[in-house]
C-alpha cells in the first residue's frame, strides 16, 4: 500500500500551501466609476457639438434689399434672409409654371434684387403691396435663389390711401373688359 507521506509545515507548524501568489491585480485604465463619468462627458460633449452645428446652420439672418445687394454672392450652404416689396410688372412664370423669376425692392429705395424662386406661389397677395419675406442664397450671377417664400397679407399693414388704391384695382378687375373705362 502507499504511504502518505507528512504534509510540508512552515516554521508556526501550520501545513504549507504550494499554489503561488498572485503577482498582482489586473490593472485597469479606469475604475468602474470613472469610466462611467467619462462616457457621460464624451456623450455631453457630442450632443452640445450638434445642438450647436444644427442652430448655426439653421440660423438665418435678414436684409433689406439694399444690404443684401451689397452682400454680394452667400456662402455655400448659408441662407440670407430678405424682406422687401414686389417690384411692379416683373412677377413672370416659366412657361411650365414651375419657376417663378420677379424682382424685389426696399419700401422706399430704388434697388432691385432679381429673384428665381420654384415652388407654390399663392396669387391672392401676391401684389405690389405685399411684404415678401425671402429666404435662400445669392448667386455669382446676383440672383437669389428663394427656398422659402412668405407673403405678408397686405390688408393688415396698408396706410389707407394704399387700401384705397388696391381696392379700386380690385373693383376694375371684376368688371368685364368691355365694361371698364
Amino acid at each position: 500500500m502507499l504511504e502518505k507521506q507528512p504534509q510540508p509545515r512552515d516554521p508556526q507548524g501550520q501545513p504549507e500551501d504550494n499554489t503561488p501568489a498572485p503577482l498582482a491585480r489586473p490593472a485597469t485604465l479606469f475604475s468602474p466609476k470613472m469610466r462611467a463619468i467619462f462616457i457621460l462627458v464624451v456623450i455631453t460633449g457630442a450632443l452640445s457639438y450638434f445642438g450647436y452645428v444644427a442652430f448655426t446652420s439653421a440660423t438665418v439672418s435678414y436684409h433689406s434689399v439694399s444690404s443684401a445687394l451689397s452682400l454680394g454672392q452667400t456662402a455655400e450652404g448659408r441662407h440670407v434672409g430678405v424682406k422687401g416689396k414686389l417690384v411692379n410688372g416683373s412677377y413672370a412664370r416659366t412657361p411650365d409654371g414651375l419657376v417663378a423669376n420677379f424682382r424685389v425692392r426696399d419700401e422706399d429705395g430704388p434697388a432691385q434684387l432679381p429673384v428665381r424662386y420654384a415652388g407654390d406661389v399663392g396669387q391672392v397677395f401676391f401684389n405690389e403691396h405685399s411684404e415678401l419675406i425671402l429666404q435662400g442664397s445669392i448667386g455669382i450671377d446676383g440672383v437669389m435663389a428663394v427656398e422659402n417664400l412668405t407673403v405678408r397679407c397686405p390688408s393688415k399693414y396698408l396706410t389707407e390711401t394704399e387700401r384705397a388704391e388696391l381696392e379700386a384695382e380690385k373693383k376694375a378687375e371684376s368688371r368685364p373688359a368691355y365694361q371698364q373705362g
